[in-house]
């Protein structure tokens, strides 16, 4: 005969209720932080601001609202921990140990780390984007442009690939291996931009000795 440990399952069925609890609160939590962002946002006029960056404009041809698209990266990211934190405090409350600390390291690193690296890469991307667009309004003449713009989309580029392996190794994740698969294209990128530039040159040229 099974004999039944009914403080057992009593402590499993709370820790489901913990679970399901914090769930429930982090997607509430985490709809209404959309909605109030999205309006947010709107208000503030993100929307024609952002525009006028690539980073903006990328978002727009993704198919969201710059609003839509903050609005529903926050909320995932408040669903994630909360599901996380239900896994934690149900595993510890039946003595599931080794997956309650599982459970907070990925909270901490990873959670935590994307984040951090994400803010870095929105904030840099933004400023790249105002820089290199100060670049072209430097130059107004358009034998100047054809040879600028091989250059400053190069540095675009550039800059970030640059910004990403700096956020995602300070989201605390090892960025060897993606260093190692960005070396050969940052060659890449640079024997086309001066192969871009040397083509504009000769046709430069060419145009000039016609007249």
């Amino acid at each position: 005969m099974i004999e039944i440990n009914v403080e057992f399952i009593t402590r499993v069925l709370t820790s489901i209720g913990i679970a399901a609890l914090l769930i429930i609160i982090g997607y509430v939590l985490g709809r209404g932080v959309k909605i109030l962002l999205v309006k947010g946002l709107d208000k503030l006029g993100l929307e024609d601001w952002l525009r006028r960056f690539s980073f903006g404009r990328a978002i727009k041809r993704a198919g969201f609202m710059v609003s839509e698209f903050f609005g529903i990266m926050t909320s995932w990211i408040i669903y994630i921990v909360f599901i996380i934190l239900g896994i934690y405090y149900a595993s510890s409350y039946i003595g599931l140990n080794d997956v309650a600390k599982t459970s907070l390291s990925l909270l901490n690193l990873y959670v935590a780390g994307f984040i951090k690296a994400l803010i870095i890469m929105i904030v840099s991307f933004i400023l790249i984007d105002a820089f290199i667009s100060y670049i072209y309004k430097s130059s107004e003449l358009r034998t100047e442009m054809q040879l600028l713009t091989p250059v400053a989309e190069y540095l675009r580029v550039l800059l970030y690939i640059v910004v990403v392996i700096f956020a995602v190794e300070q989201g605390g994740i090892s960025v060897e291996v993606l260093t190692n698969i960005m070396t050969p294209i940052i060659w890449g990128l640079t024997i086309a931009m001066l192969l871009i530039i040397a083509f504009n040159i000769i046709q430069l040229a060419k145009s000039k000795s016609s007249f």
